[in-house]
């Protein structure tokens, strides 16, 4: 098809996010919207109204090549995520701030001593991860919330609400969120939010999924702070946060191709628009142990263009591009390097469901 129709994909227990293209299939990939037909005619009605607003709206982002590019010649930096969770079944196993793989030999890895639901591998993890885990709300959330949340929730994974109690969390302390954001824009801290009123209007196990997680969100923050921001339309900034993660974050695999968890970037990398026929590609790499937080200073090879788009969107490119590593110093990082050659000025596309065509039974 053309170009025009952005590959929104989503399930019932969150959204079929933007995966990377692995050397061999991946293994032990869960997407409930498989057996969902709903979800699936849903996503079908809406893709070239999704794409079709994104590139043509008020709002319209896309990256371009800063300068010609020849193949296999990275065009970003190792991007810092905004957040990060691993997925449930990896939580006992894996790093929650680096992403590696727990120590097996002493030094063994340490735990987080209120909840005991996350781990770490060494004690700078632990230290770098501790302010985020605990005030965002997550480590509440694993030690009372949990517990309230439908077995159902539980049996469909928990990490797109744990991202999301991170994501807002990271926004608010670096002032890339406010009280009338997604009143005067589809964007907060970078990220698109376009189609949440839809979703919620058109209703489902989607739209009762992000209701009931955005009540667990809201319950868990109110534990640190009893603020809560609603927006003039109705939705509450924990809607809002959950929605974006749904459609802004990525899959995270490294090295066996194994999903383990979500990772959310900012505009940086979210504003790449997907194309039927990319010509750039992305994948994930780990921060070295004790890196110097600043030591990558290579120069972005692809930037931003836009139609309009609000001051707090840019507001969140500058805050990115002055922020470097100090985002998530530990957390997996992405690249994206061309596939073929690309002139200056050319649009960079990458691919969001390559890996998923012979599964859902439709193709962009």
């Amino acid at each position: 098809s053309t170009k025009k129709q952005r590959t929104l994909v989503f399930s019932v227990a969150g959204a079929t996010r933007r995966r990377a293209a692995p050397s061999r299939p991946v293994r032990g990939c869960h997407r409930a919207f498989l057996h969902h037909p709903q979800a699936c005619g849903f996503v079908v009605r809406r893709l070239s109204l999704f794409q079709t607003n994104r590139r043509k709206g008020p709002m319209a982002m896309e990256m371009r090549a800063r300068e010609s590019v020849g193949m296999s010649e990275d065009l970003t930096r190792a991007i810092s995520p905004y957040a990060t969770a691993l997925h449930d079944a990896f939580l006992h196993s894996h790093c929650s701030s680096c992403f590696r793989k727990l120590p097996s030999q002493p030094p063994y890895a340490m735990s987080c001593m209120l909840c005991c639901s996350v781990q770490y591998c060494c004690s700078d993890c632990l230290s770098s991860d501790r302010e985020m885990h605990s005030s965002s709300g997550e480590c509440c959330f694993f030690a009372d919330h949990l517990k309230k949340a439908s077995p159902s929730y539980i049996t469909e994974g928990t990490s797109d609400v744990r991202a999301s109690l991170r994501l807002l969390y990271f926004l608010e302390m670096h002032g890339l969120v406010s009280s009338d954001s997604i009143n005067r824009s589809s964007r907060i801290g970078g990220l698109s939010t376009i189609g949440i009123r839809e979703i919620l209007e058109v209703g489902g196990e989607v739209a009762e999924r992000i209701l009931k997680g955005s009540m667990l969100m809201s319950s868990a923050r109110k534990m640190r702070t009893q603020t809560s921001v609603v927006f003039s339309n109705g939705l509450t900034i924990e809607i809002v946060t959950l929605w974006v993660v749904m459609i802004n974050s990525v899959e995270v695999q490294i090295g066996d191709g194994w999903d383990l968890g979500i990772a959310v970037y900012g505009p940086s990398f979210s504003w790449f628009n997907h194309s039927c026929f990319p010509n750039a590609s992305f994948r994930f790499v780990l921060a070295p142990p004790n890196e110097d937080s600043v030591s990558d200073k290579s120069e972005y090879r692809a930037v931003p263009a836009s139609k309009g788009v609000a001051q707090d969107a840019w507001h969140a490119w500058q805050f990115e591009e002055g922020s470097a590593h100090a985002l998530g110093k530990y957390g997996p990082r992405v690249v994206v390097r061309c596939i073929k050659p690309i002139n200056k000025g050319d649009e960079v596309c990458i691919t969001y469901i390559d890996l998923l065509q012979t599964r859902v039974l439709f193709s962009c």
